[in-house]
């Protein structure tokens, strides 16, 4: 049991913040099983068993092989898988492109044994999906509450949204440009053919998990047909979903809905965020992340548009600011001589330069950033 916590600190740490926090607060069970946000780790559990699939069938081998294709350096790999995950995240949402091309680009880096550009490029993959997904109301959680509860026109959204988005592109291609461009030893080994009927199904249940992720279908007929489809395909793939990862995320929702359901957070908000939406928001996601601030903070706020950049930048920073962050450093922590303490060390850093960045434009150009 001991050494269960010692090998999973990230666990360990949410576990003692979740039962502390819970002797200051008087959450029903109700309220709390409503904090846990189940359709969104109904979705995660999914989209990992589905991309285990295709995982076991060969199809990622096949990706990250093709990815070569267009590429002929170190530098321009990275690039790819970065600006993959900027600009699919705006329409699959930030945590689905991380599920997909991070295990792609650490795979791919592994089998050119530049396992040095782990950590730099997984880290700037989940600021690209962080920050790449704030360009749309379909984009993250908070932007659709935030569309909604705010009845913004979509034009207005795109303006309020764009010019960060396009810094933040910038800022990518600028960081990229300090990786090495390497030259590409790509190994030729032959991948044996996929078995074309299970591709098919587990290609249908991608795009039902896509449709789910829209708003198109609901995300419990998602889990009936993935169960009833899996089971029949391949019933192995059940244990090739990373519970920890859902674990973690369940501890994490109601260490956040305790410290938010606090009076102080609550007076807080109430006190400051009618005035400083921007810096409130920004703050309080460092905390207990974007999405529970953004709800937390929607009644208080009087400049909307204030409130959509905050939580938006505010993603930027801890590795809680946006839960999605948790997806990437868990797939990386899975990797073979991982060093989970220097991950979350540079993982901020990057984090830091972008949030200092953008912050300092939002000082010189309050009604553009």
């Amino acid at each position: 049991m001991l050494s269960f916590f010692r090998n999973n600190l990230d666990l360990s740490c949410a576990l003692v913040l979740a039962v502390i926090s819970s002797f200051f607060v008087q959450n029903s069970w109700q309220n709390t099983l409503n904090a846990l946000n189940l359709p969104v780790l109904i979705l995660l559990f999914c989209l990992m068993v589905v991309v285990a699939g295709f995982r076991r069938v060969g199809l990622l081998d096949r990706l990250y092989k093709k990815c070569f294709n267009f590429v002929d350096n170190t530098r321009a790999l990275a690039r790819l898988f970065i600006f993959l995950n900027f600009f699919i995240s705006m329409l699959v949402t930030n945590d689905v492109s991380l599920i997909i091309f991070v295990p792609l680009a650490i795979k791919a880096l592994i089998s050119i044994n530049r396992d040095d550009l782990l950590i730099p490029v997984v880290s700037l993959q989940t600021i690209a999906a962080n920050m790449g997904s704030m360009l749309t109301p379909i984009g993250n959680p908070q932007n659709l509450f935030i569309f909604t509860y705010f009845n913004y026109d979509i034009w207005h959204f795109f303006k309020v949204t764009a010019p960060v988005y396009i810094v933040c592109g910038v800022l990518l291609f600028i960081f990229t440009h300090f990786i090495d461009k390497g030259r590409l030893h790509i190994s030729k080994a032959s991948i044996p053919p996929m078995p074309v009927f299970k591709t098919s199904v587990l290609g249908v249940l991608f795009c039902i998990a896509i449709a789910c992720v829209l708003g198109f279908l609901n995300v419990y007929f998602l889990l009936a047909v993935v169960v009833v489809a899996v089971t029949f395909i391949e019933k192995r793939l059940f244990i090739y979903a990373d519970y920890k990862l859902l674990l973690l995320f369940v501890l994490l929702f109601i260490f956040v809905n305790n410290i938010s359901s606090t009076d102080m957070i609550k007076e807080a908000a109430s006190d400051f965020a009618g005035h400083y939406e921007y810096f409130v928001s920004l703050c309080l996601s460092q905390i207990i992340s974007n999405v529970p601030a953004t709800v937390l903070l929607s009644g208080f706020s009087k400049n909307a548009d204030a409130l959509l950049l905050g939580v938006n930048v505010g993603g930027l920073g801890t590795i809680i600011a946006s839960m999605a962050s948790l997806i990437s450093f868990k797939a990386y922590v899975k990797v073979d001589g991982a060093m989970p303490l220097y991950y979350l060390k540079k993982f901020t850093k990057y984090n830091l330069h972008f949030l200092l960045v953008l912050v300092c434009l939002h000082f010189i150009f309050p009604k553009l950033f």
